[in-house]
């Protein structure tokens, strides 16, 4: 059965970021995610008020990083939220925000295919008790055990949309988190990066959680929302590997012009460019049949979890959307 799972930025109230989860759980998705996200409020302190104050929703960090995060503090801390909700937790690394988050604190992303494998392979080996000698040129953990009980069977998840990331997730992640790819021909070309990883160290694809994670509008609006999201979705393009571009069928004068866009005006600038069959590459735009219908084909392909992030302008908004999507989508898939 498709899981359901949600998630948003804790920028509103801390009141708003407990009862979002509340009502995620009431509401019967199955996934509650938290980011690790810039200088927000501390997703390891929200993961576990979110433990205390709920009893059956999954709990997920989504996603953490190599770079201002050590893998040895973040197993251990997965470990003590773990035991912490009755072994509801698991968590998600990714490459980080660059110009947000990295370079303010005067770090540069670099190897970031490489430390994201490794931070998942040691955490991994932490989790299921090891005693782990580890040392590369970005990474030493010399000789560590973890103190607090793990449990091997702790899901560790690795996120991204280009092909070393991808590829990596099938090698030595429980699952793949795919970012932002809707098109069947960008989520084919996610999921095969996967199973060859996964086919490449003998390992069983079909065992993995293939996760979807994006945007999702309901609306009968569509045109106000597809002007919404031009801004995010040049983002997208402009941090997109280009190979990737390539595959959902951009050209490769259009990539071009979006990138060289982006880079010298940012988002805003490049979100002039945007057009609506490129927001529809990347997001989930309609009503709840056009929806339903986009989601059944990610499930046809080999999705089996859809991760909702919440980018509605306020609090509101966001709950509303969760009780509508409640109701108008998740019935279709049960």
């Amino acid at each position: 059965m498709l899981k359901f799972g949600f998630g948003a930025v804790p920028e509103a109230t801390l009141g708003h970021a407990r009862y979002l989860v509340r009502l995620g759980e009431q509401l019967g998705y199955d996934v509650a995610w938290m980011p690790d996200q810039t200088f927000f409020r501390d997703p390891f302190v929200l993961l576990t008020v979110f433990a205390m104050e709920t009893e059956r929703i999954e709990l997920r960090l989504g996603v953490t990083n190599p770079y201002t995060r050590h893998p040895a503090l973040v197993a251990r801390a997965s470990a003590t939220i773990d035991e912490l909700s009755g072994a509801r937790f698991s968590l998600a690394y990714g490459a980080g925000n660059r110009k947000e988050l990295l370079l303010p604190l005067g770090m540069e992303q670099s190897e970031a295919g490489p430390r994201c494998r490794e931070a998942v392979v040691v955490s991994k080996q932490l989790l299921a008790g090891e005693t782990v000698h580890y040392r590369s040129d970005t990474l030493v953990v010399d000789g560590v055990t973890l103190l607090t009980p793990p449990r091997p069977d702790l899901r560790v998840y690795l996120a991204g949309r280009g092909p070393y990331i991808l590829k990596a997730a099938g090698e030595v992640a429980d699952g793949a988190i795919i970012g932002g790819l809707v098109s069947p021909s960008g989520i084919s070309y996610a999921l095969q990066m996967v199973r060859d990883g996964a086919r490449s160290k003998g390992r069983d694809a079909g065992k993995m959680d293939m996760i979807w994670w994006g945007s999702c509008y309901l609306t009968d609006d569509r045109q106000a929302i597809v002007d919404q999201l031009k801004s995010s979705v040049a983002h997208i393009i402009g941090g997109a590997p280009i190979s990737v571009l390539q595959t959902i069928g951009l050209s490769d004068g259009r990539i071009d012009q979006l990138k060289k866009k982006y880079v010298a005006e940012g988002p805003a600038g490049a979100a002039t460019l945007v057009t609506e069959e490129e927001i529809d590459l990347f997001s989930i735009v309609g009503d709840g049949k056009e929806c339903s219908d986009k989601i059944a084909g990610l499930e046809k392909a080999g999705i089996n979890q859809i991760g909702l992030l919440l980018n509605q302008p306020t609090a509101e908004a966001q709950q509303s959307f969760l009780r509508q999507f409640a109701s108008e989508v998740i019935p279709y898939f049960r």
